[in-house]
């Protein structure tokens, strides 16, 4: 059996705001100092900004478990697809594509057009969201921490 067929999703609770800052600050720590830098992966997980998302965007995250273990997320504000978080160990294993039909379903139901936004450089999540169809809108910098990104839709 793959890991996708024993892949359940289901809402947040607030009971998973650890295990989901756990998963996102080793998946942050891992992925992305080769995109935005170390000391801005470094100040970003110090900041204690992602338990304080999980926790206060919690009803708008849906979680991907396998055999009871927290493996990936989503999360959805207005018509934007606002974060996709996935277990290094579960790239590539069908978890993300399963994570993101769901999010395109649930905001489809509201919305004509949907969006996203990823780092420009993160080469790997661009071309999973291109092959999923999206397509990029425009290339813009993170004003906040000068990062370049680029505005997805669908």
């Amino acid at each position: 059996m793959t890991k996708q067929n024993t892949t359940k999703l289901r809402p947040a609770t607030l009971n998973d705001v650890e295990p989901l800052a756990t998963l996102s600050h080793k998946t942050v720590l891992e992925k992305y100092p080769s995109v935005i830098g170390k000391e801005k992966v470094e100040g970003y997980v110090a900041s204690g900004a992602v338990p304080a998302y999980y926790h206060d965007r919690n009803q708008y995250c849906v979680v991907a478990e396998q055999d009871g273990v927290v493996v990936g997320v989503y999360a959805t504000k207005d018509n934007t697809v606002d974060l996709m978080m996935v277990d290094l160990a579960y790239h590539r294993s069908g978890v993300g594509s399963l994570l993101l039909a769901d999010a395109e379903k649930n905001l489809s139901e509201k919305y004509d057009k949907l969006s996203l936004e990823s780092f420009r450089d993160n080469t790997q999540a661009v071309a999973f969201y291109k092959k999923h169809g999206w397509l990029i809108e425009r290339h813009f910098d993170d004003l906040d921490y000068d990062i370049p990104m680029v505005q997805m839709v669908k």
